[in-house]
């Protein structure tokens, strides 16, 4: 009852729509049922961030080239920071999709688009020590949420080809609860402009 899957065409290409959910539980649960039930050639994420990268602005777009649980420590044991056991160090969106995504970008004028690492975890980053803590840890991360690790995991366990894309509506630190509300919509456009150039790219 809390899944529902919306299954049409897009530019041609028979397409899957569901609202996953927030947090790394929901999002992985749908991600289970949708190849469960519907065996997709591919999973495309897209939804909301905070940027971590200085030289982006809200609205900005970012394709997750690999992504990390930022949440996750069991570098007790030997692995390393953000990596589950029995999996990898981070989960690589399908390099087929990164490359269609970047084509994409090229049709969408006004933002900008990069690509890199987004980090994941059941927490929203909203303080200056929260933000500092995360940049010590991962200097290289693009963008922060809480969903794109668990979907990666979960295709890479399901053995399906990913992507994960972000817009970016706030930028973390201490104003996130603010601006979060005030962009999220403009973030929602950005992406979802994206992922349709995409999905045509692909066609």
């Amino acid at each position: 009852k809390h899944l529902t899957f919306y299954q049409g065409m897009l530019h041609g290409v028979d397409v899957i729509l569901v609202k996953c959910g927030i947090g790394k539980v929901a999002s992985a649960l749908a991600t289970t049922v949708l190849i469960e039930q519907f065996s997709p050639d591919a999973i495309v994420n897209t939804g909301s961030a905070g940027g971590f990268d200085t030289q982006l602005n809200i609205g900005d777009l970012v394709i997750g080239e690999n992504l990390i649980h930022h949440d996750v420590d069991l570098t007790h044991f030997g692995y390393s920071l953000g990596q589950c056991a029995g999996m990898p160090e981070d989960y690589k969106s399908d390099p087929k999709l990164i490359e269609a995504a970047q084509h994409a970008a090229n049709d969408i004028s006004g933002i900008q688009v990069t690509s890199g690492l987004i980090c994941t975890g059941d927490a929203f980053i909203g303080s200056d020590e929260a933000v500092a803590a995360l940049r010590t840890k991962f200097p290289a991360m693009k963008a922060v949420e809480m969903e794109g690790a668990a979907i990666g995991q979960t295709c890479y366990m399901l053995d399906v080809p990913f992507l994960v894309i972000r817009s970016l509506s706030d930028i973390a630190g201490k104003t996130s609860s603010v601006s979060f509300k005030e962009y999220l919509e403009t973030a929602a456009k950005n992406s979802a402009k994206l992922v349709m150039a995409m999905v045509k790219a692909l066609a």
